[in-house]
């Protein structure tokens, strides 16, 4: 069940478009990071640092916080729970793959095949993980290749390790499987396609809106509890941490999260009429 979960997944045109639109999006993400922002704040191109104002990001590409930063399969991004077309890409993926066979008809031989219905749930969210890591990997190579062009064109040394590149990217593609993987469990849970997208799509815009909206009114001060959301976990991973969570935490509270809607996917889909 698993390869048929697979052959189907990647042979389908939209986990090839979203792939596609995931890594275009990186590319134009990463390059307004480590090219367009600096050459704004240098003044090269734009009214200068002093008519942006204070609040606009200097960055150093000189320096192993902002290259590491710059390592990002998400898109390089200024806030945790920053969204962009990269993330967007990843969850719909899971999405379209959760919601597909019900539009299709395909659950219907699935259930045949396989009367205990979380077996089709293990299988599919196996599949998408699968096809999830190698997205990761592609988009975490997008990132470096990214990077290093940009810093060979401007002269600045290349500061990471072998360490540096080897942790932020396993902690990258783990956080793309789960991504996809939380996409693919909504999918289940909300069952036609378009409600899925919506529903998906909601979740990651209103995330940055409802954090941003807390901090306005608690006059800067952000609950624990925002680090849990989805987007802000998986920039935690991504970056070995947040500021009141370490790494482990992080790790542990995306996968917990991954696997609590997925089993809330199991347990829709076995109480579903097919």
């Amino acid at each position: 069940m698993f390869r048929a979960e697979l052959i189907g997944l990647v042979t389908t045109t939209a986990t090839k478009v979203t792939a596609a639109v995931a890594v275009v999006g990186l590319i134009v993400t990463q390059l307004a990071f480590v090219t367009l922002m600096p050459a704004l704040a240098d003044g090269e191109i734009g009214p200068g640092l002093d008519a942006l104002g204070s609040d606009f990001p200097v960055l150093d590409l000189a320096s192993r916080a902002v290259q590491l930063d710059a390592l990002n399969p998400l898109g390089a991004s200024m806030g945790s729970g920053s969204i962009g077309v990269a993330l967007l890409a990843i969850t719909l993926l899971g999405v379209l793959a959760g919601t597909s066979d019900d539009r299709y008809g395909g659950i219907v031989g699935a259930v045949l095949a396989s009367p205990k219905r979380f077996r089709i749930v293990v299988a599919k969210a196996g599949a998408v993980a699968l096809v999830g890591a190698a997205l990761g990997v592609v988009l975490a190579l997008v990132s470096l290749v990214t990077l290093v062009i940009t810093l060979a064109a401007t002269g600045t040394p290349f500061v990471l390790g072998l360490p540096d590149l080897a942790a932020r990217f396993g902690l990258g593609v783990l956080a793309v499987i789960a991504l996809s993987v939380l996409g693919l469990a909504v999918g289940l849970i909300v069952r036609t396609q378009l409600a899925g997208v919506l529903t998906m799509i909601a979740i990651l815009i209103l995330e940055p809106v409802v954090v941003s909206s807390i901090q306005l009114i608690s006059g800067g001060i952000v609950p624990v509890w925002t680090q849990f959301l989805p987007v802000a976990l998986a920039q935690g991973v991504i970056h070995g941490g947040t500021d009141g969570l370490g790494p482990i935490v992080v790790i542990l509270a995306l996968v917990a999260l991954t696997a609590a809607l997925t089993a809330a996917a199991s347990a829709a889909l076995s109480r579903r009429d097919i």
